[in-house]
């Protein structure tokens, strides 16, 4: 992550606005599920290297019967510079991206990993959503930071999709996204119940424990005010001079409770269990029917005057 000038994108403003105004029925899950989001370093511009990562992490959560794992943003890739960057980015297409996505063939469970994707002369901050050896989609960084538009040059996304698997509605909004409320909602008025959320968090030394409340209180609005499963994976860097990375990595209940939590600066792989309880009463006390069809249209009139930067 770097500076903190949004490119927002009007196709998402748009998609809110009628999600706003006709959401689908807001389902919990249909059943329990095992989610896992792995925290560690990261090897910028060297693919192969973090390649070999992705494919242990996945023996391992394998091992203890996730049937979710995320990794963090731009991982099999890295971020750093744009020259590292560029050297770890790659096409959807590329026989190393499409090897490691047949190889889920040989389980059910759904895969999340970063990649700096490469599409014609641009490259997107995207996260690869895999399972049973195909890419069920992709989800493109809506909200780029300065760094990510100016220095690295990403393309912003443009829309917020929501997958479904093993019973459960689910979205991705990638590190800076969680800044604003507007790609979660999107999500969650389109059905998601499970928020990931990949960051790469190399941060200034003397804002680092700044950075951490305010991501961590972020995370705790979304999953609160959302009614949504919140999970976040970070990397690890201690060794890059006074911009140390500190990982953070959690899954979050809809009560805003770490259910599993990574210890600072380490690397780990965490794991909790999730079900259909943590959306009802006494777990969430409100519900996004209740809210009047008149406040709903002034907050999508409102939006619509919203200008980009």
């Amino acid at each position: 992550m770097k500076t903190l000038r949004p490119a927002a994108s009007l196709l998402t403003v748009f998609g809110l606005i009628v999600a706003l105004i006709a959401p689908r029925p807001l389902a919990a899950l249909e059943r329990e599920v095992v989610i896992s989001a792995w925290q560690g370093p990261c090897v910028d511009g060297d693919f192969a290297a973090n390649l070999a990562t992705v494919r242990k992490v996945v023996q391992e959560a394998l091992e203890r019967g996730s049937d979710f794992l995320a990794f963090p943003e731009t991982f099999l890739s890295g971020y750093d510079t744009r020259e590292k960057m560029l050297a770890g980015a790659r096409k959807v297409d590329d026989p190393e991206v499409a090897s490691f996505i047949a190889e889920s063939a040989n389980h059910d469970m759904v895969i999340m990993v970063g990649l700096a994707r490469k599409v014609g002369a641009d490259v997107f901050n995207t996260i690869l959503v895999i399972q049973r050896g195909k890419l069920l989609g992709t989800y493109d960084k809506v909200m780029l930071t300065g760094g990510d538009r100016d220095q690295l040059k990403f393309k912003p996304g443009q829309d917020v999709p929501v997958f479904f698997a093993h019973g459960a509605h689910f979205a991705v909004v990638i590190c800076h996204d969680t800044s604003f409320p507007f790609p979660g909602l999107l999500a969650k008025l389109r059905g998601a119940e499970i928020l990931f959320t990949p960051h790469y968090n190399s941060i200034n030394a003397q804002n680092v424990d700044d950075h951490r409340k305010v991501v961590r209180n972020s995370h705790v609005g979304l999953a609160t005010l959302l009614k949504m499963i919140v999970v976040r994976s970070n990397v690890v860097v201690t060794d890059k001079a006074g911009e140390p990375g500190y990982g953070d990595s959690f899954i979050m209940s809809p009560q805003g409770e770490i259910l599993a939590g990574a210890k600072l600066f380490r690397t780990e792989l965490v794991t909790a269990k999730v079900g259909p309880e943590m959306f009802k009463l006494p777990y969430v006390w409100a519900n996004f029917d209740e809210v009047p069809m008149w406040l709903k249209k002034a907050v999508a009139e409102e939006l619509t005057k919203v200008k980009n930067p």
